[in-house]
């Protein structure tokens, strides 16, 4: 089946930059409200219920949506079609070192001690997401979930040692608020970065790869940008290049596509 329209279940511009340029579009934010409250010592086991419990949440705004008879215009939906798929996705992320796990800081403060402690170590970023098919029945505002599933990945990133004054110099950023660990990896904080044992995204906060494999194993079907980029322009490019032989090898095209890299 191919989704109407996925629901990230986050206000994470983060995770809006990942669903866009994964290719899990068209798709609406309707932001979790559900309260982070430690349920488990186990940092996995803690990402996995935040998550579910987010889609939990998510899924009855969604029915409230419905009852009230405006879910059609709250996703975009064609109100002419009889039926409708969305693809509910919800994440949470999570930074474990040394049995201590480390959510999102509340103050300069205890942004600057988590930095202070990951800095030159090596730590483990969790996120788990949880996603939910849903049958809408547009006539009889009606949403049924057809399948659900979770998962997890867990990356191992080391820092650099880095100084009083650096660790200072970035949080004066800002760019550490509303992330976990207080750093994001594709921002200021990508200096930072040793190595990289995992999901890149799932450090950003969505496993991609990870989810397109459940996706596909629910029989959701999409169409990624680089497929549609080779629909699109492909034959057109192939066209230019043929005509653009004029043998001068030591020349570079520099209006080459722009890419962003997250």
């Amino acid at each position: 089946m191919k989704p109407d329209v996925f629901i990230l279940g986050s206000r994470s511009t983060d995770r809006k930059d990942l669903m866009e340029s994964a290719g899990f579009v068209p798709f609406v934010v309707i932001p979790s409200d559900y309260e982070e409250k430690d349920e488990a010592s186990d940092p996995n086991r803690l990402a996995e219920i935040f998550a579910r419990k987010k889609a939990e949440d998510v899924l009855e705004k969604v029915h409230r949506e419905a009852r009230k008879g405006t879910l059609v215009e709250t996703l975009g939906l064609d109100p002419e079609s009889p039926k409708a798929c969305a693809v509910l996705i919800t994440a949470d992320t999570i930074v474990s070192m040394k049995s201590e796990i480390y959510g999102k800081a509340e103050s300069l403060f205890e942004a600057y001690a988590t930095l202070t402690k990951l800095q030159g170590q090596t730590h483990k970023l969790i996120t788990a997401f949880c996603i939910k098919v849903l049958e809408i029945d547009i006539s009889a505002n009606r949403v049924t979930e057809t399948d659900t599933r979770a998962g997890i990945s867990v990356t191992k990133v080391k820092f650099l040692p880095l100084s009083d004054a650096k660790i200072k110099d970035y949080l004066e950023s800002n760019e550490w608020k509303g992330r976990a660990g207080c750093y994001a990896i594709q921002g200021r904080a990508s200096q930072f970065i040793r190595s990289i044992d995992g999901s890149p995204s799932g450090v950003i906060g969505l496993p991609i790869a990870d989810i397109v494999l459940d996706l596909e194993a629910m029989d959701v079907h999409f169409s990624t940008p680089v497929d549609e980029e080779e629909e699109e322009t492909g034959p057109e490019k192939e066209e230019e290049i043929e005509d653009d032989d004029s043998g001068d090898d030591g020349a570079l095209d520099e209006d080459s596509s722009e890419e962003r890299e997250d």
